[in-house]
């Protein structure tokens, strides 16, 4: 008899995408760990707020003068989001 062993987190993400919570947990995650997400130097002046029900990012910026150069970095921010978590299908990021 061959036993195949996994690894307890192999095993969990497999569950958490067979019972479709895999986006909500990504999501949290995003939420509550973005300071070791993003660039710090990102992190240090905005933070996200929460995911709307169209799979947009919504991220508050720490100033009015931010807030327009964080529009310049969306792309940055986005490329490191979908590298980290591919299985998200974030749509956008809208900066407040």
């Amino acid at each position: 008899m061959k036993h195949n062993v996994r690894d307890v987190g192999s095993i969990l993400k497999l569950l958490l995408k067979n019972i479709n919570a895999e986006d909500p947990v990504a999501k949290k995650i995003i939420i509550s760990e973005w300071q070791d997400i993003i660039d710090p130097k990102i992190s240090k002046v905005c933070y996200p707020v929460s995911f709307s029900k169209d799979d947009v990012l919504i991220i508050e910026a720490i100033s009015e003068s931010w807030k327009n150069e964080l529009v310049n970095l969306k792309p940055l921010i986005m490329k490191t989001l979908k590298t980290k978590f591919n299985q998200l299908n974030i749509k956008d990021i809208k900066i407040v």
